[in-house]
């Protein structure tokens, strides 16, 4: 079975003979506490607007997520999910060279590909805690047109500094060098916005900022991301090649909801801060796992033996990530989603008892 993506649950049931509902998904970063009640109600009544195309301005969703992260409408790009949003914006600039940390996303890669781009790769280091380092600002030249940095970075769950993400910015606007932020993520990090670069929009036009608003939602059938740019000439560029009517009414309806339940924000970062401490003490505690500490919703490990681990939680009915398949990390690498307690208990002891057989 190829895999290049975490939750395809129904793909594996199928493998197995088994209900996709019947299995632990640990490999999808999707928000544990579930879908909101009041998002429910509304994309069910939103049922009812169907007959009609979705308003193709999509102001309204629009403006939710402008007063939400304190935005201008018309620098707003709307996706069938952040994906498409990184297609879209690779497809409108068309770069001939790319620069991509690895590992990271392999959306990022695919997208450029797709416009024949040629992709050059900085290696993060383990050494160094997979973080992005000062000669990653050597790299970016006259022969880059862009460069992407995912911020919590997947699958490594590494946060990089606001200051160094300016110094980013710097270096490639002085070499005209598109620099894309993807903030998927950072929603699920307690004190997030001392992360973000969205201010930064303002005074960088070579930056773009693409966020997911289905993973923090846990709405991910759904589909449905943003990206956020004070470039008019970009923005011109991808008005162009953009679908009509990409987000269907009920995403929409959905989103202009989830943006105002404050409370269920606020207790999703309260949870996610407290169950990842949890869920990364645990980990630490099983012989021959190293995990890497993590900032956001999901932990990457290392393995220290010779187990595909992978196949003996799937024995279980558990799905992991696994992360060979990533640029520079080899099979030995795993991701695991925060979920609940008692889920992340289930697969602590699962993972106990495999170390230990081995």
């Amino acid at each position: 079975m190829t895999y290049t993506h975490g939750g395809n649950v129904y793909e594996i049931g199928r493998t197995l003979g088994i209900k996709g509902s019947e299995l632990k998904d640990f490999s999808a970063n999707i928000n544990p506490l579930g879908l909101c009640e009041n998002v429910r109600a509304a994309m069910i009544k939103a049922i009812d607007k169907i007959t009609k195309y979705p308003d193709i301005t999509y102001y309204e969703v629009k403006k939710a997520i402008c007063d939400y992260d304190n935005l201008d409408l018309e620098n707003l790009i709307l996706g069938n999910g952040a994906a498409e949003v990184i297609f879209n914006v690779t497809r409108a600039i068309k770069p001939k060279k790319a620069l991509i940390p690895a590992p990271t996303f392999s959306e990022y890669e695919d997208a450029c590909k797709s416009v024949d781009c040629n992709v050059q790769y900085y290696f993060l280091n383990k050494e160094n805690n997979f973080h992005l380092e000062e000669d990653f600002l050597n790299k970016i030249n006259e022969d880059i047109d862009i460069l992407f940095i995912c911020n919590p970075n997947n699958p490594t769950g590494v946060l990089t500094e606001k200051s160094f993400i300016e110094k980013v910015l710097k270096k490639a606007e002085e070499k005209s060098v598109y620099v894309v932020v993807d903030e998927s993520f950072l929603d699920f990090v307690k004190n997030g916005q001392e992360y973000s670069v969205l201010d930064q929009c303002e005074n960088f036009k070579n930056l773009i900022v693409i966020k997911s608003a289905t993973k923090f939602f846990a709405v991910p059938g759904i589909r449905i991301g943003y990206g956020y740019s004070k470039n008019n000439d970009f923005l011109n560029k991808i008005n162009k090649i953009t679908v009509p009517w990409s987000i269907n009414t009920i995403a929409c309806d959905g989103l202009v909801v989830a943006l105002k339940e404050k409370d269920y924000i606020e207790k999703t970062i309260d949870f996610i801060d407290y169950e990842k401490e949890y869920l990364y003490t645990n980990l630490k505690s099983i012989d021959k796992i190293e995990p890497l500490k993590p900032a956001v919703n999901f932990i990457m490990f290392k393995v220290n033996n010779d187990i595909n681990l992978y196949d003996e939680l799937l024995k279980e009915n558990i799905v992991i990530r696994r992360c060979g398949n990533y640029k520079s990390l080899s099979d030995n690498y795993y991701r695991v989603a925060v979920r609940t307690r008692e889920e992340n208990d289930i697969l602590t002891a699962n993972l106990k008892r495999i170390m230990e057989a081995k």
